[in-house]
């Protein structure tokens, strides 16, 4: 009997001290404005895709790119501050 009364103390103090993790599903999207509009529109922009979230769908971030930057690779870090961008060319 004291045996299982210093499992059972032991597995409730353990399940007491979790916590569940928390995440975001976040997508990372580069957009640009379609030819045949007279000014072009270029960025990359931060959306939430978790199904989820009451954020769903919407876009968390944007950050425009100049119009004759053409983008190519991006990178954001974890906490959606800083982006690292290549480009094509100028």
């Amino acid at each position: 009997m004291r045996r299982f009364r210093l499992l059972s103390l032991t597995l409730g103090l353990l399940l007491s001290c979790t916590s569940p993790a928390l995440s975001e599903l976040l997508a990372l999207l580069n957009y640009e404005s379609k030819p045949d509009q007279s000014v072009r529109r270029e960025g990359i922009a931060i959306m939430d895709i978790d199904p989820e979230s009451s954020d769903f769908g919407k876009v968390l971030m944007e950050i425009p790119l100049p119009p004759d930057l053409v983008a190519h690779h991006i990178f954001f870090n974890r906490d959606r501050t800083k982006a690292y961008i290549t480009a094509l060319g100028k």
